[in-house]
């Protein structure tokens, strides 16, 4: 049994939610846990059941399917390495979206007793309270916007997935666009974008506006100093066919309604001197720039109350409440 125990906890660590921890720190958690296996098509987890145990994947896929109270449905494709049912657990609530294997899956279950374990593993709550957030962001309904140009597009927080829409999507961001963002003509890497688009909407925010096929038009972040501070930096990138139709700025005063949430006071940003769009964009609410370096600038300001923000009194309710939906999902 302990040999069966220590190669159980021996392959827990190599799965992507242990990846702070060592073999031997999973030893505790491994006895609480039981095998499960999954043909493709099971149902694993139903949608408004009460919550009694979580899962782990080791190999195989899942999917997360949440209807909301219109009967619109989202799917979340859930690949192996991760752990399913932690929501609720984490929430202390029914299930919030049903979960089936769509191939064979292997892995294993726990129930509150091992889900307490799980969750003391060095890393592991972070890793969990993370995804919780990303998996509820994909469920609230993004916010329809028209541009000054009478262009549509819908807002949302950003989700894991736009990292692969934003590489390969139909919207341009030439060598320019990324140079005046990244301040390199590197194409981002796929950890750069990895940490671009699955973040935490507490210390990392962006809000991603989106066309109706889906494809990512431009994001705007804030980045805190430090966790829980303050102060936060924030950044913006727009596609080359929609710069200069009031995008940025529009994502601005959408940032700014986030961070309030958030509690965030103050932004920093970083640009090159050169550009001129970003730097207007924050000269409208104060900003005073000093030369950081060679072809750089810097400033720090005030977050923009609400106030100064000119949006419809409808439409900022509406940022502001899905703001507060994505930072507070998870207490």
């Amino acid at each position: 049994m302990a040999e069966l125990i220590t190669q159980r906890a021996d392959n827990l660590s190599g799965l992507a939610v242990f990846a702070d921890c060592f073999g031997a720190d999973l030893y505790g958690l491994a006895t609480r846990l039981e095998p499960l296996r999954l043909n493709a098509g099971d149902v694993l987890m139903r949608q408004g059941d009460t919550s009694h145990f979580f899962a782990i994947i080791a190999d195989g896929a899942l999917a997360i399917r949440h209807q909301d109270d219109n009967g619109s449905t989202v799917e979340i494709a859930v690949p192996a390495g991760e752990v399913v049912g932690e929501i609720a657990l984490l929430k202390n609530q029914p299930r919030v979206a049903s979960v089936t294997a769509t191939t064979e899956v292997h892995g294993w279950r726990g129930d509150d007793a091992a889900f307490a374990e799980l969750i003391q593993l060095p890393g592991v709550l972070r890793h969990l309270v993370r995804i919780a957030r990303q998996r509820l962001a994909a469920f609230l309904a993004p916010i329809s916007v028209r541009m000054r140009d009478g262009a549509q597009f819908l807002l949302r927080p950003a989700l894991p997935g736009d990292k692969e829409i934003a590489g390969k999507g139909h919207v341009a961001f030439s060598a320019e666009t990324r140079y005046r963002r990244f301040m390199s003509f590197r194409e981002p890497s796929p950890e750069l974008m990895t940490y671009l688009f699955e973040v935490d909407y507490v210390d990392h925010f962006v809000w991603v506006l989106i066309t109706a096929d889906d494809d990512v038009v431009a994001d705007a972040r804030f980045v805190r100093d430090e966790a829980g501070a303050s102060s936060a930096e924030v950044a913006f990138i727009v596609g080359d066919e929609y710069q200069g139709n009031g995008i940025g700025s529009f994502l601005m005063k959408a940032l700014a309604i986030a961070a309030k949430v958030a509690g965030v006071e103050e932004f920093t940003a970083r640009v090159l001197s050169e550009n001129m769009s970003m730097r207007r964009i924050l000269d409208a609410y104060g900003a005073v720039w000093e030369r950081e370096d060679l072809g750089v600038v810097i400033t720090t300001m005030p977050v923009p109350e609400r106030s100064r923000i000119r949006l419809p009194t409808k439409l900022a309710d509406q940022i502001a409440a899905l703001a507060r939906q994505a930072i507070q999902a998870v207490g």
